[in-house]
């Protein structure tokens, strides 16, 4: 195991040399900002350390990867060695075809063109089933239902195969591997952050794409404040492009009895902060932005860079693709701590995405929503239920 340590001015930069010496395989271990040296180092903005580890022994390639590579390369010998045989295809001197002579060789080219696409075919029937990484059998089916339930090769075959290394699975029972295999999936899931009543005033920003449920997991949270712990709660919604969506967030402030407050530019969001200086908790709706908007995307910093006691929370569908996440999550890489919450769960039968969306951030899960009731249906999310899913197993069982 090769373990190395990455410093940047921001997480972009430390990330990035990350991968360009570790490459995209490399397990994070730990992330922190670390201050400058010399003399004037406490001046100067705090840099970013990431500790990471990579197997240098055993080198993953990426399944497609490999699979598009064998493919190519056997098709292209599959059909070089039909057309170079079979003169009634293609002529010796010219690049052509020549004319038929009889039916009887036209026959003999349909089967030899039918063989040659039974032998295709076969081929990428086994492509698509072969295993790149070697397990022991109990951990195979582990991977064939994480694989099922969403989750990324990659991710899936990163803690089975440290399972694999460190234990002699074979001489387990069925229930011990079992056991085995949630612990590992929670230990890579982590500890869900629960927010506590920490002194003085807090400020917690609802981030995300558009179309995520921002607003209506931020009314179900004001109603747990409001309802459950009897904390005094101010609204804010910068959310002025979509009028239902001020609309709706005005109709819960009245169903509470708190107040609310719209802007419409950056700048108005002190003024906000001083009318709101008597509240506990002031919850900030943001605009439904297009993560690939660079200038929408600057309108967010800008308004995150105020507050101090505040807590960010990047709000993601579990309907949306990990490629999609992928793309949010590096949008939002200038912030540097957020948790996340999934919405929508109740609407996807594979919630494979909550776990890979842990692994490539390295962020701590928080809450999920599991219905449009507010404010019932938000829960911090249960580990056990989700590492059910993950591997088949029904909740109910």
């Amino acid at each position: 195991m090769k373990i190395k340590r990455f410093v940047g001015k921001n997480n972009k930069e430390a990330m990035y040399k990350l991968k360009k010496q570790l490459g995209s395989d490399a397990i994070i271990l730990h992330t922190r900002k670390i201050k400058q040296s010399g003399i004037l180092g406490f001046l100067k903005k705090p840099l970013v350390e990431i500790v990471a580890a990579i197997d240098d022994n055993v080198k993953k390639p990426k399944v497609e990867r490999a699979y598009k590579k064998e493919f190519n390369r056997e098709l292209s010998k599959a059909f070089n060695s039909k057309l170079n045989n079979n003169t009634n295809i293609i002529g010796s001197n010219n690049n052509y075809p020549r004319k038929k002579e009889n039916s009887g060789n036209e026959n003999t080219t349909n089967d030899d063109i039918k063989k040659l696409k039974e032998t295709v075919e076969d081929f990428i029937s086994s492509i698509k089933n072969k295993e790149v990484l070697t397990l022991p059998e109990p951990l195979s089916y582990y991977r064939k239902k994480m694989l099922e339930n969403g989750v990324q090769l990659e991710i899936a075959e990163q803690i089975l195969s440290q399972i694999s290394n460190d234990i002699d699975v074979n001489s387990k029972d069925e229930d011990t591997i079992s056991n085995i295999v949630r612990y590992s999936i929670k230990n890579y899931l982590g500890d869900p952050y629960k927010p506590t009543d920490g002194q003085g005033q807090k400020i917690i920003f609802f981030i995300g794409p558009t179309g995520v449920g921002k607003t209506t997991t931020l009314a179900k949270i004001a109603a747990h404040y409001v309802l459950e712990k009897q904390k005094e709660v101010g609204l804010v919604t910068a959310d002025t492009y979509r009028i239902a969506a001020v609309e709706q967030l005005k109709t819960y402030s009245k169903i509470l009895n708190i107040p609310i407050k719209i802007i419409y530019k950056m700048q108005e969001f002190d003024n906000v902060l001083s009318n709101f200086i008597d509240k506990d908790v002031i919850l900030v709706d943001t605009a439904g932005r297009s993560h690939n908007n660079k200038e929408q995307m600057e309108e967010i910093e800008g308004l995150l860079n105020t507050g101090v006691n505040k807590e960010i929370y990047l709000v993601l569908s579990a309907a949306t693709s990990t490629d999609t996440i992928k793309e949010i999550i590096e949008k939002y890489d200038f912030i540097d701590d957020y948790k996340i919450i999934f919405t929508k769960t109740d609407e996807v039968a594979n919630l494979g995405v909550i776990l890979n969306t842990r692994a490539y951030t390295n962020k701590r899960l928080s809450y999920i929503t599991t219905g449009q009731n507010v404010p019932e249906d938000i829960e911090i999310i249960n580990l056990d239920n989700l590492i059910n899913k993950l591997i088949g197993v029904n909740n109910n069982e």
